[in-house]
This record gives C-alpha cells, structure tokens and sequence, in this order.
C-alpha cells in the first residue's frame, strides 16, 4: 500500500510540476512609450474621486492621485498629459502644471 502511495504522489508532482511555467514569463505592462503635450481643461464637475475636465478635445476625468487638492467646479488647470503610444501601462498620467511652469 505504501509502494502505491508514494507513486500516486511521484505522479501527482510530477504532473503539478508540468502545470508551472519555466521563468517568470513576460513582463506584464511594459515597456511602453508615451507622447507627451500640454493641454488645459476647466472643471465641470468634482468628486471624491476627481474632477471632470472640458477642454480642446472634449472632456477628460483627472483622478484625485494626479490633482492631489480637488479644485473647485469653474477652475482652469494645465497639466502635461503622458499618453501611451506603446505597450499596455497606464494610459494616460497627468501631472499639474503650477504657474511657474513646473
């Protein structure tokens, strides 16, 4: 009984051990490129979550991580806005642009 144990569990591993891939595998996200601009929206709506943004190419939602304060609703914000043109990371970062042009 033992003999048939022992080989059940060789098989079991064995075939466990078959299931798992060689190496980490790809890296999942990156590289990636982005095409960087600077762009300017003025709020139109805010939550505890962000703000909404009308700007020249329409609306865009800027998340509370990126704005770090919440504006207020008729606020005008500049921000240099990253957007992903290769790979499968974050797809757009924003960063506040200050008056002194950061």
């Amino acid at each position: 009984m033992k003999a048939v144990t022992g080989l059940a569990l060789a098989f079991t591993l064995t075939g466990l051990a078959a299931c798992n891939p060689v190496g980490p595998g790809p890296i999942v996200g990156g590289p990636c490129s982005y095409e960087t601009s600077i762009i300017e929206g003025i709020v139109t709506e805010v939550d505890e979550n962000g703000a909404l943004f009308m700007g020249e190419e329409g609306e865009f939602w800027v998340s509370d991580e990126y704005l770090g304060t919440l504006p207020a609703v008729g606020d005008t914000i500049r921000f240099q806005r990253e957007r992903i043109t290769e790979g499968t990371c974050t797809p757009e970062i924003y960063t506040v642009m200050t008056d002194a042009g950061d």
